[in-house]
């Protein structure tokens, strides 16, 4: 869940070769006759600190999975599936989505490592991301991993989950899983031949390689761990794999726990990494399988002989959120002294993060990520959504790196035998394009990695400005909307949100929605508190107790919008994703006059049970858990699936889940699709989407493009 993600009456068709909508009278979605399969209820009630809770769908979490939690789905699915392919929109909406994006190279990651240069990219029309590599970065590329390659006829989708290559770039480790499970498994590549080896199918996930590239740390569940179960994150371990052994002789080299003074954690998964030239590794313990907790260091030679001698660098309170190590000295950005962020040097052999130097101060930029490069540290800072460079060299002065645009940076990477470093920029209106910094000069250089797409944005523009909170806290909203897009109160208007974990919510170029603005539609992002746009005060203010604030800035926004009229009652839906699920379903359950559709895509509905499921564990640091009085409070006001209420004309709802998603498990929002379509009086449609081919995320391009068409044509249809 987590670690990055808008006018009068609706069209029926596009025309043809046109970016210009053609209106239809007709093109409002009708409940069918027929409904969906009805959900059985049977009340558990559980008592908490002396409040009582009434579950009706608590036999949905059965586990193993029961055969009528099976038929029920599959009953749902194929009813949400028939009355999405009868929306008047869609067919015309997946020709338009299929317009913008089988044109475009879809550019993800650009890594340098021994002098070549790897590019993680889907190419214009293929379906799956793909890994290539280029010899020399003038060189051209060549295809190193296709996942899809070989599969059967039929066969689950399989996914690049990671990839990390070598320093000294002859080999890449990467994970590879089926049908949106994440269950990596690891593989070896040989670079110059391509050919790849099977390391372990024990589920895994990168870590990082020895510093001389002959060995790669990962890290692996327990070979016994169960999906679905709350414990299938725990116990886990790294490994040592050095190349050209049997995996059977793997090495365990920092287990769950390990180091001293370990500050328990229920989900604990610990990661190993060296850096080249430097003789020490670091130890990290990431909480819920992303956030860095604590923080260890040993001498690389003695954990490869097996007697490392950890010594803790920072703990909890820090509020570490990565590091890394150049030579005798380890970079540390971190939140827990400041709001914005600060980066600190310590020296590997004697020092901490309390004694460390800081070398680059909190200021009004937020600190976001860093990498080192032979030069010096590159870090990626934001202010208001819009990303900067700056370089910390090895004499710790501290330079801008001069932009030759404005707008989003991402996907820094960097060596550190070169100089300089490579990113991407785009924008909401514009493609991706990719620059690499001139060391000597300090400035940003256009690379072209990718051709550009043959459409054009020129139509397309962004619009910024903040929304008041009800307590007098700022909102930045960015909308992005046709030129000719007037403020008439009727615009048809799509409100994304998510605000969780300090995440900063960095949209940037998505073609496939530029089809919803062709319609006349307007995209808005609400950057509300819980995410990390503004620094970690931010976060804190929508986490725990403090997350009404999250939902309660999304309904603030939407009647800001209202006000300017962008649009106007009947004509918004809001979008929520994952744990952003929690700020939809709780705007809708609120308020739900203010909106005719909700988009709840692998939400966390029901979060009082959402420490019950495998991705739970862990979470209790950013939402609470049930074990205390004052965190049940706060998780009971913001359980989406328990505020539904009898008798409510609740909106139009698509709630999405993938049959294999291990992150929100296909219970949470089946629950609550089964409670709106048994409370609301509103008589509009509640679909559960189920796709059988997915988790977390989309595997392919192909399916991607069918669920924007599910759910902008469900849009369209529901707010004219």
């Amino acid at each position: 869940m987590s670690n990055r993600i808008s006018r009068r009456h609706w069209l029926a068709v596009f025309l043809a070769g046109s970016t210009a909508p053609v209106w239809a009278l007709n093109a409002t979605a009708k409940p069918a006759a027929d409904g969906p399969p009805a959900a059985p209820v049977e009340p558990v009630a559980d008592n908490y600190f002396g409040t009582e809770v009434v579950d009706p769908y608590r036999w949905m979490e059965a586990r193993p999975r029961s055969e009528r939690w099976d038929v029920w789905l599959k009953g749902q699915g194929d009813y949400a599936r028939r009355q999405l392919d009868r929306l008047p929109p869609r067919a015309s909406m997946l020709r338009r989505i299929e317009h913008y994006t089988s044109d475009l190279d879809q550019l993800a990651m650009a890594t340098p490592a021994g002098g070549k240069l790897f590019l993680l990219m889907r190419p214009a029309g293929a379906n799956s991301i793909q890994l290539f590599v280029r010899d020399t970065p003038d060189s051209p590329r060549r295809l190193l991993l296709d996942p899809s390659a070989g599969a059967a006829a039929g066969a689950p989708t399989r996914a690049l989950d990671w990839h990390i290559p070598s320093p000294t770039g002859r080999h890449v480790a990467y994970g590879l899983s089926e049908g949106g499970s994440e269950r990596s498994t690891l593989y070896i590549c040989d670079v110059a031949n391509g050919k790849s080896t099977e390391i372990t199918r024990v589920i895994s996930r990168g870590a990082g390689w020895s510093a001389d590239g002959s060995g790669f740390f990962s890290y692996r569940l327990r070979a016994d761990a169960v999906p679905g179960a709350p414990d299938f994150g725990m116990g886990g371990a790294c490994w040592l794999h050095r190349l050209g052994t049997d995996p059977s002789s793997d090495q365990k080299v920092f287990s769950s726990g390990e180091g001293p003074d370990f500050e328990t954690m229920e989900d604990d998964a610990p990661f190993v990494d060296g850096a080249p030239g430097s003789s020490w590794v670091l130890g990290r313990h990431l909480l819920n399988g992303n956030d860095l907790a604590q923080l260890y260091i040993a001498r690389a030679d003695d954990l490869l002989a097996g007697r490392p001698q950890w010594r803790k660098l920072a703990g909890r309170s820090a509020g570490v959120q990565m590091a890394l190590l150049h030579g005798d000295s380890v970079y540390i950005l971190a939140h827990g002294r400041s709001d914005k962020g600060e980066v600190v040097k310590v020296d590997a052999a004697s020092g901490d993060f309390n004694s460390g130097k800081v070398v680059l101060p909190a200021s009004a930029q937020v600190i976001d990520f860093m990498a080192a490069a032979r030069d010096g540290v590159y870090v990626h800072d934001i202010t208001e959504g819009l990303g900067g460079l700056r370089r910390i060299d090895y004499q710790d002065r501290v330079e801008r790196v001069q932009l030759s645009r404005t707008g989003a940076v991402w996907s820094i990477a960097t060596a550190v035998d070169e100089d300089g470093a490579w990113f991407h920029m785009d924008e909401l209106t514009w493609p991706a394009e990719s620059f690499h910094v001139d060391a000597a000069r300090l400035a940003a250089r256009q690379v072209v990695l990718v051709r550009a797409p043959s459409f054009k944005t020129n139509d397309f523009v962004t619009t910024r400005l903040h929304a008041p909170a009800r307590d007098g806290a700022s909102i930045a909203l960015e909308i992005l909307h046709r030129k000719s897009t007037r403020l008439n109160g009727r615009n048809p208007l799509l409100l994304i949100a998510y605000g969780a974990y300090g995440t900063i919510m960095d949209p940037g170029f998505q073609p496939a929605k530029l089809a919803f603005l062709d319609a006349g539609g307007v995209l808005v992002y609400a950057h509300v508190r819980g995410g990390g746009e503004q620094g970690e005060d931010w976060h804190r203010a929508g986490m725990k107790a403090t997350k009404p604030n999250s939902w309660r800035d999304v309904i603030d926004s939407a009647e800001h919008l209202v006000k300017l009229r962008w649009t106007g009652k009947g004509h918004m839906a809001l979008w929520g994703t994952s744990a952003g699920g929690i700020v939809a379903g709780r705007a809708i359950t609120e308020r739900p006059e203010l909106f005719s559709a909700v988009i709840g895509e692998v939400g966390v509905f029901n979060t009082l049970r959402f420490e019950l499921t495998s991705n739970g564990p862990g979470n209790d640091a950013e939402f609470g858990t049930v074990k205390k009085e004052d965190e049940f409070k706060a998780l009971l006001a913001m359980d989406s699936y328990h505020a539904v209420r009898d008798g409510v004309r609740y909106p139009a709802a698509l709630i999405i889940t993938g049959a294999n998603d291990l992150r929100v498990e296909p219970w949470v929002p089946g629950k609550f699709a089964a409670r709106l379509q048994a409370a609301s009086t509103s008589g509009k449609q509640v679909l559960l989407r189920v796709d059988y081919d997915a988790g977390h995320f989309s595997n392919s391009r192909k399916a991607a493009n069918a669920l924007s068409a599910d759910i902008l044509s469900f849009v369209l249809a529901h707010t004219i």
